[in-house]
């Protein structure tokens, strides 16, 4: 079994090393790293290119001009020629020089088209936040009509922990990219009735929580609010909309005593 590991960067040198280092320490050998790059201006080329020179046959990049992140993940999915496909973002890391082993010994116990895991979410100076998903009802799987309900109202699946078969992208179609955020559980909610899926009680990757980035920046929060309403409006009637909307409610209000 192939991984292909799709990273977008753009001025990324901040935070590339601990990405390339968490993928080429992996114990697991059969995989390819694919960089969609938006001409870097800062030393984030310089570092693929080098991380190039140290496994030709495994590391690719691609520059293209940037048209939105939904756009630059999907150019990362038509060259990549993986079995499973994971989107680990430039100031994302997989957890620890197992995760691929893990994953492959998981998937090759049963037939799944995808699979999640938990994300360990740290501050940008590396303190812990916590992990995600935590409680045992956001532990779903297809076969249970609950756990592809509760997917309409609250996204419990952080795509940073996703590994999904390239061909489900061509059977169900790849990210929307006419939505700036939200484009991953548009994703989800278009294939949780058609596909098999499953949780798997692992850590995947440690997830940045940055104040400047698009998921949870400040600044961004009004556009992914909006963004995220409209992705529930393709999938849910009028009363699951209302009931969406007081979730959605109180969840801004948790945000905000976090904040």
């Amino acid at each position: 079994m192939k991984f292909s590991i799709i990273t977008c960067t753009y001025n990324s040198q901040y935070f590339l090393k601990k990405n390339i280092d968490s993928v080429k320490n992996q114990k697991y050998p059969d995989w390819e790293h694919i960089f969609i790059d938006g001409f870097s201006q800062d030393g984030t080329l310089d570092m693929i290119k080098k991380y190039q020179q140290e496994f030709p046959d495994r590391v690719k990049l691609f520059k293209l001009y940037p048209k939105g992140i939904s756009n630059a993940m999907n150019e990362g999915i038509k060259k990549s020629v993986g079995d499973y496909i994971i989107h680990l973002h430039s100031d994302d890391s997989f957890y620890d020089p197992n995760v691929l082993v893990d994953v492959n010994d998981f998937l090759n116990k049963q037939e799944l088209d995808w699979v999640y895991g938990q994300i360990n979410i740290v501050e940008r100076d590396g303190t812990f936040v916590g992990v995600f998903p935590r409680k045992k009802i956001w532990k779903q799987k297809s076969q249970n009509y609950l756990g592809r309900y509760l997917l309409k109202f609250f996204n419990f699946i952080p795509h940073q922990a996703v590994f999904i078969k390239k061909k489900v992208f061509y059977d169900f179609g790849i990210f929307d990219e006419n939505i700036k955020s939200a484009m991953d559980p548009d994703l989800w909610l278009r294939i949780k009735d058609k596909t098999r899926w499953s949780f798997f009680e692992r850590i995947i990757s440690n997830y940045c929580l940055r104040s400047d980035s698009q998921s949870a920046g400040l600044k961004y929060r009004e556009n992914n609010r909006e963004n995220y309403y409209l992705v529930q409006s393709r999938y849910l009637n009028k009363i699951e909309m209302l009931l969406a909307g007081f979730i959605n409610w109180l969840l801004e209000i948790k945000n905000r005593n976090y904040r």
